[in-house]
């Protein structure tokens, strides 16, 4: 629910132009799913495939823009085997000009979430909403001013998409995510890859 009024939150103006994004996506992975995600490439381990997937979902869905070219580092932070990464920092280039930047982590313990979007007329500040758990805040601010945001009642995001595709499946709307969301999103991961790779900038190939 957070990340839907915030995306109609901008579409209807309440910022003014977007002009940048952040996000927080910077999490200590349990031991109950450290298996895999920690292993190997070859398996979809590491937090770029995991995590960033995810902020570049976000970021589209949000912005309604698609991601130009990416720069990034990453690194290995003591829970991932060698050549694998558990951290990554990076910065996108959107189509209209908009800038954004992201963390995302398996290491961190001591910290929230978070997702922001700032304009030319105010700011949205959304605080732990980058998880599965039904939760989080979304604040506007404007100059000194900060509201928060009615969000109305958390859903269960995992109960919501299955009741959404069985609807789908059986010809009532569409799926929230598309193949073509999914292809655009592992697009934007494996420039990041490949700019932490490289240490260059990387354009996102879709």
């Amino acid at each position: 629910v957070t990340h839907r009024t915030l995306r109609r939150l901008i579409k209807e103006g309440a910022i003014g132009k977007p002009l940048a994004a952040r996000v927080f996506h910077a999490v200590y992975l349990p031991p109950r799913l450290q298996g895999w995600r920690l292993e190997g490439r070859g398996t979809g381990g590491g937090v770029i495939l995991d995590i960033t997937v995810h902020d570049a979902d976000t970021l589209h869905f949000a912005l309604d823009d698609d991601a130009e070219e990416v720069v990034a580092l990453s690194g290995q932070q003591g829970l991932a085997k060698s050549g694998l990464e558990d951290a990554v920092m990076g910065a996108i280039r959107f189509r209209s000009g908009l800038l954004a930047q992201f963390h995302d982590a398996f290491t961190i313990k001591h910290t929230r979430t978070g997702f922001e979007v700032h304009g030319t007329e105010g700011s949205l500040i959304a605080e732990d909403v980058m998880t599965q758990e039904p939760r989080g805040q979304l604040f506007l601010q404007k100059d000194e001013k900060r509201e928060e945001v009615e969000l109305g009642e958390h859903e269960d995001l995992y109960a919501r998409q299955v009741r959404h595709f069985n609807a789908a499946v059986n010809g009532r709307g569409t799926p929230f995510a598309t193949a073509e969301d999914g292809v655009r999103s592992l697009a934007l991961a494996t420039a990041v890859l490949e700019s932490a790779k490289t240490g260059q900038r990387v354009a996102v190939q879709y």
